[in-house]
């Protein structure tokens, strides 16, 4: 098992031991909460999660690992960078759905060049945090700039990342 997974549940479980401690009505209360929004119908995570985990299942398998390697792979160079920061920047919704898929594209065959331009695209980028927080509050000015002047980090990262991966033979 994972230790960041034993230590939110052990964590998770000592801080309502505690609350149990000072108020069992809390308890009950705070993990209600909790169910509900888990499985609220309009934002429940639950469903976002499962979601998300049922689409990179799917990819892993109906996307042929040769193509992926083509198009994302270690080989794929320069043009697997880019096409890592444009899918990045262009994919929606949150880490709940982003973390799986790419997953997904790793499983499959994509190099860790590709997959870390990826990241820092969707990161620094991603088109649901500029489209909705970004052009409201700064405007298409701000933003255009902004975007333009950081649209190279991906692609710098993903170089040196893809370099430093297989300097140290990771992958």
């Amino acid at each position: 098992m994972n230790l960041t997974v034993v230590m939110f549940a052990v964590s998770a479980t000592a801080l309502y031991a505690i609350a149990y401690l000072v108020n069992p009505r809390n308890v009950s209360a705070a993990f209600s909460s909790a169910i509900r929004q888990l499985f609220h119908p309009a934002q429940g995570f639950a469903y976002i999660i499962f979601s998300a985990f049922l689409i990179a299942s799917l990819l892993v398998i109906i996307l042929p690992k040769e193509q992926i390697a083509l198009w994302l792979g270690r080989e794929s160079g320069l043009k697997g960078i880019l096409l890592g920061t444009l899918m990045g920047a262009l994919t929606p919704g949150g880490p709940f759905l982003t973390f799986p898929i790419l997953v997904a594209f790793w499983k499959a065959g994509a190099g860790a060049g590709t997959v870390i331009a990826y990241l820092t695209a969707w990161s620094l980028f991603g088109i649901n945090r500029v489209l909705v927080w970004e052009l409201p509050f700064f405007g298409p000015k701000f933003v255009a700039l902004r975007i333009a002047m950081s649209f190279v980090v991906p692609i710098l990262l993903g170089v040196f990342g893809g370099w430093l991966f297989s300097w140290l033979k990771v992958q």
